[in-house]
């Protein structure tokens, strides 16, 4: 592979690993305004973003199936 293929490989994963970042950021900013809006975060997530948002932060409420995650110590 010569300097400049492996310099757009390069790029070519940092914009992909950025995107799949702030998808993700959206994804918790969006859940957790909704649930502030809406008090719920002692029941069900009230949507697919909430529930997104409560999975990649590892937080469930008592009316989900998806527990905190445990500490290590």
């Amino acid at each position: 592979m010569s300097g400049s293929a492996s310099m757009v490989a390069i790029w070519i994963v940092v914009v992909v690993l950025s995107g799949v970042t702030l998808g993700a950021v959206a994804t918790v900013s969006v859940g957790s305004r909704r649930e502030d809006r809406r008090f719920s975060l002692s029941g069900a997530a009230p949507g697919a973003a909430a529930r997104g948002a409560r999975r990649l932060v590892g937080f469930g409420g008592s009316g989900t199936h998806f527990g905190p995650r445990s500490r290590v110590r």
